[in-house]
Protein backbone atom coordinates (compact mmCIF):
# COMPACT_ATOMS: atom_id res chain seq x y z
CA UNK A 1 0.00 0.00 0.00
CA UNK A 2 3.08 2.36 0.91
CA UNK A 3 4.45 2.11 -2.97
CA UNK A 4 0.94 3.09 -4.32
CA UNK A 5 0.77 6.18 -1.63
CA UNK A 6 3.96 7.04 -3.07
CA UNK A 7 3.02 6.63 -7.00
CA UNK A 8 -0.11 8.65 -6.04
CA UNK A 9 1.98 11.44 -4.64
CA UNK A 10 4.36 11.50 -8.33
CA UNK A 11 1.61 11.41 -10.43
CA UNK A 12 -0.23 14.46 -8.69
CA UNK A 13 2.77 16.46 -9.09
CA UNK A 14 2.24 19.32 -11.45
CA UNK A 15 4.57 19.45 -14.16
CA UNK A 16 5.71 16.03 -13.72
CA UNK A 17 4.72 13.65 -16.33
CA UNK A 18 5.61 10.79 -17.58
CA UNK A 19 8.95 11.35 -19.07
CA UNK A 20 10.09 13.03 -15.86
CA UNK A 21 8.76 10.13 -13.50
CA UNK A 22 10.61 7.17 -16.07
CA UNK A 23 13.69 9.69 -15.77
CA UNK A 24 13.51 9.76 -11.92
CA UNK A 25 12.37 5.76 -11.48
CA UNK A 26 15.28 4.82 -13.41
CA UNK A 27 17.58 6.75 -11.31
CA UNK A 28 16.03 6.70 -8.03
CA UNK A 29 14.55 2.87 -8.62
CA UNK A 30 11.27 3.38 -6.66
CA UNK A 31 8.32 6.20 -6.04
CA UNK A 32 9.29 5.87 -2.14
CA UNK A 33 13.07 6.67 -2.95
CA UNK A 34 11.94 9.54 -5.16
CA UNK A 35 9.49 10.94 -2.78
CA UNK A 36 12.59 10.79 0.19
CA UNK A 37 15.00 12.35 -2.28
CA UNK A 38 17.16 15.10 -1.54
CA UNK A 39 17.04 18.37 -3.88
CA UNK A 40 20.84 17.70 -4.56
CA UNK A 41 19.78 14.04 -5.94
CA UNK A 42 17.18 15.80 -8.27
CA UNK A 43 20.00 17.97 -9.79
CA UNK A 44 21.76 15.39 -11.76
CA UNK A 45 18.69 14.31 -13.78
CA UNK A 46 18.43 15.50 -16.72
CA UNK A 47 15.70 18.22 -18.18
CA UNK A 48 14.31 18.84 -14.17
CA UNK A 49 14.16 22.50 -14.19
CA UNK A 50 14.66 24.51 -10.13
CA UNK A 51 10.46 24.32 -10.53
CA UNK A 52 10.23 20.24 -10.87
CA UNK A 53 13.17 20.16 -8.56
CA UNK A 54 11.42 22.68 -5.48
CA UNK A 55 7.87 20.46 -6.12
CA UNK A 56 9.79 17.03 -6.33
CA UNK A 57 12.24 17.85 -2.78
CA UNK A 58 9.41 19.07 -0.87
CA UNK A 59 8.37 20.17 2.16
CA UNK A 60 6.30 17.04 2.46
CA UNK A 61 5.32 14.20 4.79
CA UNK A 62 3.79 11.00 4.95
CA UNK A 63 1.18 12.19 6.92
CA UNK A 64 0.08 14.76 4.86
CA UNK A 65 -0.15 12.36 1.80
CA UNK A 66 -1.92 9.34 4.01
CA UNK A 67 -4.35 12.51 4.57
CA UNK A 68 -4.34 13.57 0.32
CA UNK A 69 -4.81 9.83 -0.34
CA UNK A 70 -7.93 9.56 2.15
CA UNK A 71 -9.61 12.76 1.00
CA UNK A 72 -9.25 11.55 -2.59
CA UNK A 73 -10.93 8.13 -1.70
CA UNK A 74 -13.61 10.37 0.21
CA UNK A 75 -14.38 11.84 -3.18
CA UNK A 76 -15.04 8.73 -5.16
CA UNK A 77 -11.36 8.99 -6.90
CA UNK A 78 -9.33 5.71 -7.10
CA UNK A 79 -6.11 5.65 -8.54
CA UNK A 80 -3.81 2.81 -10.11
CA UNK A 81 -0.68 2.53 -11.21
CA UNK A 82 1.19 0.56 -14.10
CA UNK A 83 2.86 -1.53 -11.51
CA UNK A 84 -0.62 -3.39 -10.31
CA UNK A 85 -2.28 -5.69 -11.70
CA UNK A 86 -5.57 -3.58 -11.94
CA UNK A 87 -3.91 -1.08 -14.75
CA UNK A 88 -5.70 -1.52 -18.10
CA UNK A 89 -3.77 -3.76 -20.37
CA UNK A 90 -4.89 -2.10 -23.36
CA UNK A 91 -3.03 0.92 -21.94
CA UNK A 92 -0.02 -1.65 -21.52
CA UNK A 93 0.79 -1.48 -25.25
CA UNK A 94 2.00 2.00 -25.44
CA UNK A 95 5.09 3.54 -25.65
CA UNK A 96 4.40 6.40 -23.30
CA UNK A 97 1.85 4.63 -21.53
CA UNK A 98 0.82 6.85 -18.24
CA UNK A 99 2.40 6.19 -15.02
CA UNK A 100 -0.75 6.36 -13.19
CA UNK A 101 -4.30 7.33 -13.90
CA UNK A 102 -6.54 8.55 -11.96
CA UNK A 103 -10.83 7.78 -12.10
CA UNK A 104 -14.06 7.92 -10.30
CA UNK A 105 -16.76 4.87 -11.19
CA UNK A 106 -14.66 1.74 -13.00
CA UNK A 107 -12.34 1.30 -15.51
CA UNK A 108 -13.04 -0.87 -18.81
CA UNK A 109 -13.49 -4.21 -18.55
CA UNK A 110 -10.65 -5.76 -20.59
CA UNK A 111 -12.56 -8.37 -21.36
CA UNK A 112 -15.52 -6.73 -23.37
CA UNK A 113 -14.92 -5.35 -26.43
CA UNK A 114 -13.89 -1.14 -26.45
CA UNK A 115 -14.80 1.13 -29.32
CA UNK A 116 -14.39 4.82 -29.04
CA UNK A 117 -16.25 7.49 -30.70
CA UNK A 118 -14.81 11.06 -31.64
CA UNK A 119 -15.52 14.17 -33.83
CA UNK A 120 -16.58 17.43 -34.36
CA UNK A 121 -17.11 19.84 -31.26
CA UNK A 122 -19.31 22.01 -33.66
CA UNK A 123 -21.08 18.64 -35.00
CA UNK A 124 -24.56 19.77 -37.02
CA UNK A 125 -27.76 18.03 -35.31
CA UNK A 126 -27.37 15.42 -38.21
CA UNK A 127 -24.23 14.95 -37.01
CA UNK A 128 -24.95 14.41 -33.31
CA UNK A 129 -28.21 11.92 -33.91
CA UNK A 130 -25.86 9.27 -35.51
CA UNK A 131 -23.37 9.76 -32.42
CA UNK A 132 -26.21 9.33 -30.25
CA UNK A 133 -27.68 6.08 -32.66
CA UNK A 134 -24.13 4.69 -32.50
CA UNK A 135 -23.43 5.14 -28.76
CA UNK A 136 -27.02 3.68 -27.99
CA UNK A 137 -26.64 0.68 -30.47
CA UNK A 138 -22.72 -0.24 -29.64
CA UNK A 139 -23.83 -0.25 -25.38
CA UNK A 140 -26.87 -2.67 -27.08
CA UNK A 141 -24.54 -4.70 -28.69
CA UNK A 142 -22.26 -4.88 -25.21
CA UNK A 143 -19.17 -2.83 -26.43
CA UNK A 144 -17.89 -0.44 -23.77
CA UNK A 145 -18.29 3.04 -25.18
CA UNK A 146 -15.13 5.35 -24.80
CA UNK A 147 -14.84 9.55 -25.71
CA UNK A 148 -13.61 12.43 -24.69
CA UNK A 149 -16.96 14.05 -22.47
CA UNK A 150 -15.97 17.58 -25.31
CA UNK A 151 -19.19 19.27 -26.87
CA UNK A 152 -20.80 17.52 -30.20
CA UNK A 153 -19.98 14.16 -31.46
CA UNK A 154 -18.31 12.95 -28.07
CA UNK A 155 -21.31 13.79 -25.43
CA UNK A 156 -23.78 13.09 -28.08
CA UNK A 157 -22.16 9.31 -28.34
CA UNK A 158 -21.79 8.77 -24.17
CA UNK A 159 -25.28 10.08 -24.04
CA UNK A 160 -26.27 7.49 -26.29
CA UNK A 161 -24.37 4.63 -24.34
CA UNK A 162 -26.00 5.69 -21.30
CA UNK A 163 -29.30 4.80 -22.86
CA UNK A 164 -28.24 1.15 -23.09
CA UNK A 165 -29.56 -1.32 -20.52
CA UNK A 166 -26.18 -2.05 -19.47
CA UNK A 167 -24.83 0.86 -21.43
CA UNK A 168 -20.72 1.07 -20.13
CA UNK A 169 -19.13 4.49 -21.15
CA UNK A 170 -15.78 5.91 -20.20
CA UNK A 171 -14.96 9.50 -20.27
CA UNK A 172 -11.06 10.21 -20.38
CA UNK A 173 -10.86 13.90 -19.78
CA UNK A 174 -8.15 16.80 -20.25
CA UNK A 175 -8.21 17.77 -16.87
CA UNK A 176 -7.82 16.51 -13.28
CA UNK A 177 -10.32 13.78 -12.41
CA UNK A 178 -12.05 16.47 -9.82
CA UNK A 179 -12.97 18.68 -12.38
CA UNK A 180 -15.42 18.35 -15.33
CA UNK A 181 -14.97 20.02 -17.98
CA UNK A 182 -16.69 21.52 -19.70
CA UNK A 183 -19.10 22.70 -16.62
CA UNK A 184 -22.42 22.26 -18.70
CA UNK A 185 -21.51 18.03 -19.00
CA UNK A 186 -21.73 17.87 -15.30
CA UNK A 187 -24.55 15.19 -15.38
CA UNK A 188 -23.25 12.86 -17.57
CA UNK A 189 -19.92 13.24 -15.70
CA UNK A 190 -21.79 11.78 -12.75
CA UNK A 191 -23.95 9.38 -14.21
CA UNK A 192 -21.50 8.10 -16.56
CA UNK A 193 -20.02 6.96 -12.98
CA UNK A 194 -22.83 4.16 -12.06
CA UNK A 195 -21.82 1.52 -14.93
CA UNK A 196 -18.81 2.82 -16.41
CA UNK A 197 -16.72 5.66 -15.12
CA UNK A 198 -14.25 8.90 -15.87
CA UNK A 199 -10.52 8.71 -16.24
CA UNK A 200 -7.79 10.96 -16.23
CA UNK A 201 -3.81 10.58 -16.00
CA UNK A 202 -3.23 14.61 -14.72
CA UNK A 203 -2.90 15.83 -11.55
CA UNK A 204 -6.14 16.54 -9.25
CA UNK A 205 -6.72 20.07 -9.89
CA UNK A 206 -5.80 20.00 -13.50
CA UNK A 207 -7.43 22.59 -15.52
CA UNK A 208 -8.11 22.12 -18.87
CA UNK A 209 -4.63 22.91 -20.90
CA UNK A 210 -4.29 23.15 -24.68
CA UNK A 211 -1.70 20.27 -24.44
CA UNK A 212 -3.21 17.68 -22.45
CA UNK A 213 -6.06 17.20 -24.85
CA UNK A 214 -3.83 15.71 -27.40
CA UNK A 215 -2.20 13.85 -24.47
CA UNK A 216 -5.99 12.45 -23.43
CA UNK A 217 -6.23 11.27 -27.40
CA UNK A 218 -3.98 8.53 -26.84
CA UNK A 219 -5.75 7.34 -24.23
CA UNK A 220 -8.63 7.15 -25.51
CA UNK A 221 -7.19 5.50 -28.36
CA UNK A 222 -4.97 3.65 -25.95
CA UNK A 223 -8.36 1.95 -24.29
CA UNK A 224 -10.51 1.14 -27.32
CA UNK A 225 -10.17 -1.59 -30.35
CA UNK A 226 -11.45 0.24 -32.82
CA UNK A 227 -12.48 3.94 -33.49
CA UNK A 228 -15.29 5.77 -35.00
CA UNK A 229 -15.19 9.10 -36.41
CA UNK A 230 -18.40 10.93 -37.02
CA UNK A 231 -17.98 14.42 -39.22
CA UNK A 232 -14.04 15.36 -38.51
CA UNK A 233 -13.30 18.54 -40.81
CA UNK A 234 -9.72 18.94 -41.90
CA UNK A 235 -7.33 19.55 -39.05
CA UNK A 236 -9.78 17.79 -36.88
CA UNK A 237 -8.49 16.96 -33.28
CA UNK A 238 -10.26 13.62 -34.14
CA UNK A 239 -7.72 12.91 -36.47
CA UNK A 240 -5.25 12.67 -34.67
CA UNK A 241 -7.19 10.32 -32.51
CA UNK A 242 -7.39 8.27 -35.61
CA UNK A 243 -3.80 8.34 -36.81
CA UNK A 244 -2.65 7.93 -33.20
CA UNK A 245 -4.86 4.83 -33.39
CA UNK A 246 -3.03 3.77 -36.66
CA UNK A 247 -0.13 3.81 -34.76
CA UNK A 248 -1.50 1.30 -32.00
CA UNK A 249 -2.79 -1.08 -34.55
CA UNK A 250 -6.02 -0.11 -33.95
CA UNK A 251 -9.25 -0.65 -36.47
CA UNK A 252 -10.54 2.78 -37.61
CA UNK A 253 -14.45 3.21 -38.74
CA UNK A 254 -15.24 6.23 -40.77
CA UNK A 255 -19.21 7.10 -41.17
CA UNK A 256 -19.15 8.96 -44.49
CA UNK A 257 -20.85 12.25 -45.18
CA UNK A 258 -21.28 15.01 -48.21
CA UNK A 259 -18.49 16.02 -50.14
CA UNK A 260 -19.05 19.40 -50.32
CA UNK A 261 -19.47 19.70 -46.50
CA UNK A 262 -16.35 20.56 -44.93
CA UNK A 263 -16.98 19.23 -41.29
CA UNK A 264 -16.17 15.76 -43.51
CA UNK A 265 -13.62 16.07 -44.82
CA UNK A 266 -11.38 14.25 -42.74
CA UNK A 267 -13.21 11.59 -42.29
CA UNK A 268 -13.71 11.30 -46.22
CA UNK A 269 -9.59 11.61 -46.30
CA UNK A 270 -9.28 8.68 -43.63
CA UNK A 271 -12.04 6.61 -46.17
CA UNK A 272 -9.65 7.28 -49.28
CA UNK A 273 -6.30 6.47 -47.37
CA UNK A 274 -7.90 2.90 -46.01
CA UNK A 275 -10.23 3.51 -43.21
CA UNK A 276 -13.54 1.10 -43.03
CA UNK A 277 -16.82 2.98 -43.99
CA UNK A 278 -19.67 2.38 -41.96
CA UNK A 279 -23.74 2.84 -42.03
CA UNK A 280 -25.18 0.62 -39.30
CA UNK A 281 -23.25 -1.00 -36.16
CA UNK A 282 -22.89 -4.38 -37.49
CA UNK A 283 -19.76 -2.81 -39.82
CA UNK A 284 -18.05 -2.40 -36.98
CA UNK A 285 -19.00 -5.54 -35.25
CA UNK A 286 -17.55 -7.11 -38.41
CA UNK A 287 -14.73 -5.28 -38.56
CA UNK A 288 -13.51 -6.08 -35.09
CA UNK A 289 -14.52 -9.38 -35.60
CA UNK A 290 -17.54 -9.92 -33.15
CA UNK A 291 -20.31 -12.19 -33.77
CA UNK A 292 -23.93 -11.04 -31.83
CA UNK A 293 -26.86 -12.40 -32.72
CA UNK A 294 -29.63 -10.32 -33.63
CA UNK A 295 -32.40 -12.70 -32.83
CA UNK A 296 -31.23 -12.51 -29.07
CA UNK A 297 -30.29 -8.30 -29.42
CA UNK A 298 -34.00 -7.60 -29.90
CA UNK A 299 -35.19 -9.97 -27.74
CA UNK A 300 -33.32 -8.07 -24.95
CA UNK A 301 -34.75 -4.98 -26.26
CA UNK A 302 -38.20 -6.24 -25.29
CA UNK A 303 -37.47 -8.16 -22.45
CA UNK A 304 -35.55 -5.50 -20.74
CA UNK A 305 -38.86 -2.93 -20.49
CA UNK A 306 -40.42 -5.08 -17.95
CA UNK A 307 -37.29 -5.88 -15.89
CA UNK A 308 -35.98 -4.40 -12.69
CA UNK A 309 -33.04 -2.31 -12.77
CA UNK A 310 -30.40 -5.08 -11.40
CA UNK A 311 -32.48 -7.38 -13.54
CA UNK A 312 -31.96 -5.55 -16.65
CA UNK A 313 -27.74 -5.36 -15.94
CA UNK A 314 -27.62 -8.90 -15.33
CA UNK A 315 -29.90 -9.97 -18.37
CA UNK A 316 -27.23 -8.02 -20.58
CA UNK A 317 -24.64 -9.17 -19.55
CA UNK A 318 -25.80 -13.22 -20.82
CA UNK A 319 -25.81 -14.62 -24.23
CA UNK A 320 -26.48 -18.05 -25.98
CA UNK A 321 -22.97 -19.01 -24.93
CA UNK A 322 -22.47 -20.43 -20.91
CA UNK A 323 -21.00 -17.54 -18.58
CA UNK A 324 -20.01 -18.51 -15.45
CA UNK A 325 -21.65 -17.16 -12.38
CA UNK A 326 -18.14 -15.07 -11.37
CA UNK A 327 -17.54 -13.69 -15.29
CA UNK A 328 -21.14 -12.33 -14.10
CA UNK A 329 -20.57 -10.60 -11.58
CA UNK A 330 -17.53 -9.64 -12.56
CA UNK A 331 -18.59 -7.88 -15.63
CA UNK A 332 -21.62 -6.08 -14.00
CA UNK A 333 -19.74 -4.82 -11.38
CA UNK A 334 -22.30 -6.67 -8.72
CA UNK A 335 -21.61 -8.65 -5.41
CA UNK A 336 -21.17 -12.43 -6.09
CA UNK A 337 -24.74 -12.99 -3.45
CA UNK A 338 -26.57 -10.20 -5.72
CA UNK A 339 -25.41 -11.76 -9.03
CA UNK A 340 -27.09 -15.34 -7.67
CA UNK A 341 -29.90 -13.66 -6.85
CA UNK A 342 -31.15 -11.81 -9.50
CA UNK A 343 -30.00 -15.11 -11.23
CA UNK A 344 -32.73 -17.10 -9.83
CA UNK A 345 -35.09 -14.27 -10.23
CA UNK A 346 -34.52 -14.31 -14.32
CA UNK A 347 -34.55 -17.85 -14.18
CA UNK A 348 -38.41 -17.99 -11.97
CA UNK A 349 -39.46 -15.52 -15.25
CA UNK A 350 -38.54 -18.10 -17.37
CA UNK A 351 -35.38 -15.76 -18.89
CA UNK A 352 -32.07 -17.50 -17.97
CA UNK A 353 -30.98 -21.33 -17.66
CA UNK A 354 -28.12 -22.97 -16.12
CA UNK A 355 -25.63 -24.88 -17.87
CA UNK A 356 -23.56 -27.04 -16.14
CA UNK A 357 -21.88 -26.55 -12.92
CA UNK A 358 -22.27 -22.02 -12.05
CA UNK A 359 -22.94 -21.44 -15.82
CA UNK A 360 -25.75 -19.55 -17.31
CA UNK A 361 -27.13 -18.58 -20.81
CA UNK A 362 -30.25 -16.49 -22.17
CA UNK A 363 -33.37 -18.95 -22.70
CA UNK A 364 -35.02 -18.61 -26.06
Amino acid sequence: MKEKLFAFWLCNLQGIGNRKIDRLLEYFGSPEAVFFGKESHFAQIQNLNQKDRERLAGPHSLGELEKQYENAHRQGISFVYREEEGYPQRLKQLEDMPYGIFYKGRLPLQEVPCVAVVGARNASYEGRQLADKFGYELAENGIQVVSGMARGIDIAAQRGAMKAACGRTYGVMGTGIDICYPGEHIESYMLMQENGGVISEFPLKSPALPFHFPMRNRIISGLSDGILVIEAGKGSGSLITAEIGLEQGREIFVVPGNLMNPKYEGGNELLKNGAALVTKVQDILDGLGLFYDCDVIERKKKINVMLETTEKIVYASLSLEPVHISQIAQKTGLELSSAVETLFSLQGKQLVQTVGNNYFAIKL
